[in-house]
């Protein structure tokens, strides 16, 4: 098979191109961005199609990257012969594969046919477009290749039912998921998992095997709880009925006391009734009366004040405004247009004092520039300096009480290291007692011989113990005595020692602040430091205001001012009236006021004797009210409070009188309903008893609500055991569920992996029947290419190519990338020769030889000389020294 021409619309960069081959190589050298790689692409795309259709982004899909950067019509032609006919090729690509157009066309005829579809790389090469990219097309930087389930159909003259082997990676594939899935070596496969829940499942089985046994045990103090409780439950009942005769002699004394207090209650009330009749005067006024006359009383006092409000000082003031006015009063309206005026002075005045400094402003500003002529400090660094003078004072003061610590500490020490010292030896009269025995002894040796040696030894042997405990606790002592002694060194030590720090650190901080005092002129005083600090900020704040006010002095204003101040003086002048320090606002507020109080005199005036005239015909009609219904009413008391107190006292007298015919109607009907003659004989003698009664059964329903909530608990307890009963239940039905699972899984794992074995083993026994011929196409290849022998390259049963490096075997990707071009351009020849022995196949080599040195490039185009014998070639590259002559 070969190409004849190609002719190209628009493809990529591409556009009207044609170009017409060779049966030999045709070489095309051209410089970088021409477009070979695209011309190659072209080639391969017009048999098998764009590579990447499934890709969701557009950058990815060979289809958009390869679009005519000239728009126009997306495809073009290939004519090529296979099997003597001549063919014509034609596609367009749209914008998805479902746009693509296909036409073959035989030369012959020059009429459509259907020798080939669409699909018709496949059919012609006999291999998919991934295994085609491996073989017959060899791209720049791509010359490493590997066989796929196409090529080793090929190679195994296959080609016919490569569904079979292509489909062996899918099988392998599907196996080696589920055996992922159900494996138990791996954590995440299903028997892994199932064996931890099993084992989780028999712990918790077992866990429960205690379960029924606590039930019964349960279940038999329940019901003995029970009992109990109904026997209380009788005692109850028995006391029921004893309480039940006791309390109607307890009703009966209840109604006694009752009658009592009903009786004590209807005295009480007559009393208080007679007190408010004897306070009348034999009649009652109506409510409605004494609330008229507490009115007129109210609109009397109204009229009191009103007459009596002009007094002298009012008469005086009414002569000053009579003669303030003599020339009429003003009206509002003149008022407002002055008051304006002033305000309008006040606004000039303010924006002139604004920026205008006193002469003891200037003054002060004079001496602030002297003071911080070398600069102003920082109110940051003020700060900081105030800081750590107020801790160096916290310290300072904290020294006394320390330095009291240190001889308080020194003296309890001191009084500790006494009484440590002290040492008592309280075995002397131990040994005091063996050598008296001793002697003893001696002394009762002629008498009694045994007795008398026996007091010696144990005499001897209680001096001699005692003797040596005594040195033990003598050591022991000084021991310890040298512990407190070096304990008390060192807590005294560290408290002079923190004094100390203290004191440098005010020594320091007394330095820096005296530096700072020098420096800005502030008198150094331990006491007043803190003070001078403070009004050193206020300084510089007072320095930056002045400052500021003093670059924006403005005397423009004056002389609007002073016309203003004239105008207002001869206003004011009018009525009598100046402006006292220039308050031109307040002196016209002030006539605004006398107009004021000028109207409003003399409106008083005129309603004086109305009022007065209203008041005492008022007070009049009130005092014969008061004479008619008081008894004791003489005239001389205040009338309000009067008037006011009769009114309580005629609800009191009321009130009384309902409550005293009130108890006494409660007294008749107690009297009607119970038998008053049976209170003589009551007595309290069941009172004691009834108590003891009430006592023994609160003793007993707390004994019962005792046991009912033993009993719940119980029964709380049974809930809890029957529902783990139940899940023990539940856990070893899953168990035996699962277990049944796991023995299933466990033999399909094992078939599975055995399955997947013998399909690999099969697959090696298929490849390695021509591993032989491949082998003998690289060797004959990489002879020609190198020069020399591949012996230390070697072929495996899945035809994969290693280098013996070191005594190791290793991937040919450990090699440099020109050696993986080179082994990677004669493995594809190899696999070419082996996969076409009839009708030979056209190659693209798309520059492949890129990556190699000089001594292999003359090898490369001797191998394209040896290739082009059998192969039509095309041959891309962009460099005069790879250019096949």
């Amino acid at each position: 098979m070969k190409l004849i021409s190609c002719t190209i619309e628009n493809f990529g960069k591409l556009n009207n191109v044609t170009y017409d081959f060779s049966g030999e190589c045709n070489t095309i050298c051209e410089d970088n961005g021409w477009g070979k790689s695209t011309l190659a692409s072209f080639i391969r795309v017009m048999f098998y199609g764009f590579k990447n259709e499934s890709k969701k982004k557009l950058v990815d899909k060979e289809r958009n990257r390869l679009m005519p950067w000239q728009k126009g019509v997306y495809g073009g032609e290939i004519v090529f012969e296979t099997g003597g006919v001549v063919y014509s090729l034609r596609r367009t690509f749209g914008k998805k594969q479902a746009d693509d157009e296909f036409l073959l066309v035989r030369k012959d005829t020059n009429v459509e046919c259907d020798d080939f579809s669409c699909d018709i790389g496949e059919e012609l090469f006999k291999i998919d477009a991934q295994s085609f990219e491996r073989t017959v097309f060899i791209g720049q930087s791509d010359c490493v290749t590997s066989t796929t389930d196409s090529i080793n159909a090929k190679i195994g003259n296959l080609a016919d039912n490569t569904d079979d082997i292509n489909n062996f990676e899918t099988a392998v594939g599907r196996l080696t998921a589920v055996l992922n899935n159900i494996t138990s070596t791996r954590s995440t496969g299903s028997i892994s998992k199932r064996k931890s829940r099993i084992t989780e499942l028999a712990a918790r089985i077992n866990n429960y095997s205690q379960t029924d046994r606590i039930i019964e045990e349960q279940t038999d103090i329940r019901d003995n709880l029970c009992v109990k409780r109904e026997e209380l439950r009788a005692d109850r009942k028995k006391m029921q009925e004893q309480q039940k005769h006791l309390s109607v002699q307890k009703d009966i004394q209840a109604l006694k006391e009752k009658y009592q207090l009903l009786d004590k209650e209807c005295n009480n009330k007559k009393n208080a009734f007679e007190q408010y009749e004897h306070y009348f005067n034999g009649e009652l006024p109506e409510k409605e009366d004494v609330h008229k006359q507490i009115e007129i009383f109210d609109e009397a006092g109204r009229l009191s004040g009103k007459f009596t409000h002009i007094d002298d000082d009012d008469s005086k003031r009414l002569e000053q405004l009579r003669g303030m006015f003599e020339q009429g009063v003003p009206d509002s309206e003149t008022i407002d247009e002055w008051q304006n005026t002033a305000r309008q002075l006040d606004e000039l005045k303010e924006a002139a004092a604004k920026n205008r400094l006193s002469d003891d402003e200037l003054e002060k500003l004079e001496g602030y520039k002297k003071r911080f002529a070398r600069g102003i400090p920082d109110e940051n660094k003020v700060g900081k300096i105030h800081d750590i003078w107020i801790s160096a004072q916290n310290k300072q003061n904290s020294i006394v009480g320390k330095e009291m610590k240190l001889d308080l500490a020194r003296e309890n020490e001191q009084a500790r290291l006494e009484r440590a010292k002290l040492y008592k030896n309280s075995c002397v009269p131990g040994i005091i007692a063996g050598i008296v025995m001793a002697v003893i002894g001696g002394v009762l040796v002629v008498p009694v011989m045994e007795v008398g040696i026996a007091m010696i030894i144990v005499g001897l042997c209680m001096a001699v113990v005692f003797s040596v405990i005594g040195t033990v606790k003598k050591k022991q002592h000084d021991s310890e005595f040298m512990n407190i002694s070096a304990e008390s060194d060192n807590k005294i030590k560290a408290i002079e020692a923190d004094i100390n720090d203290d004191k440098n650190f005010i020594s320091g901080t007394e330095n820096v602040v005296r530096q700072f005092c020098e420096e800005y002129e502030i008198t150094f005083s331990r006491d007043n430091i803190a003070w001078e600090l403070s009004g050193l900020c206020h300084d510089i704040e007072d320095y930056r205001e002045l400052e500021k006010r003093a670059a924006g002095q403005d005397n423009e204003l004056s002389e609007q001012i002073k016309q203003l101040e004239n105008r207002l003086d001869v206003f004011l002048k009018r009525y009598n009236c100046a402006a006292n320090g220039n308050n031109y606002s307040l002196a016209i507020e002030r006539i605004r006021n006398d107009i004021a109080d000028y109207k409003r005199i003399n409106q008083e005036m005129s309603k004086q004797d109305i009022y007065r005239n209203q008041y005492e015909q008022n007070m009049s009609g009130i005092k014969c009210f008061l004479e008619k219904y008081i008894k004791s009413f003489n005239g001389e008391e205040s009338i309000g409070e009067t008037l006011r107190n009769l009114d309580k006292k005629l609800d009191g007298y009321y009130c009384a009188k309902s409550e005293y015919d009130n108890a006494m109607m409660i007294k008749a009907d107690f009297e009607s309903e119970n038998d008053i003659s049976m209170f003589a004989a009551q007595n309290d003698a069941d009172k004691i008893s009834l108590e003891e009664i009430a006592s023994d059964m609160t003793r007993i329903d707390n004994m019962i609500e005792e046991y009912a909530q033993q009993i719940s608990q119980c029964n709380k307890q049974l809930e809890n055991l029957q529902i783990q009963a139940d899940e023990c239940e539940n856990c070893r039905q899953e168990l035996n569920r699962l277990t049944d699972i796991q023995e299933s899984e466990k033999n399909k794992e094992r078939l599975l992996k055995l399955t997947k074995q013998i399909m690999e083993d099969s697959k090696q026994s298929f490849t390695s029947e021509y591993m032989g011929p491949v082998m003998s196409g690289f060797r004959k290849y990489y002879t020609i290419l190198t020069g020399c022998e591949p012996d230390a390259y070697n072929l495996d049963a899945d035809t994969k190519l290693t280098v013996m490096e070191q005594n190791m075997p290793r991937d040919i990707g450990y090699l440099s990338a020109g050696k993986q071009d080179l082994v990677g351009v004669c493995m594809r020849m190899a696999l070419v020769e082996a996969m076409y022995k009839e009708e030979k196949p056209f190659l693209i080599f798309d520059d492949p030889f890129v990556n190699l040195d000089d001594n292999n490039i003359k090898g490369a185009m001797k191998l394209l000389d040896e290739i082009a014998k059998n192969y039509q070639v095309i041959y891309f590259t962009c460099s005069e020294s790879r250019i096949h002559n």
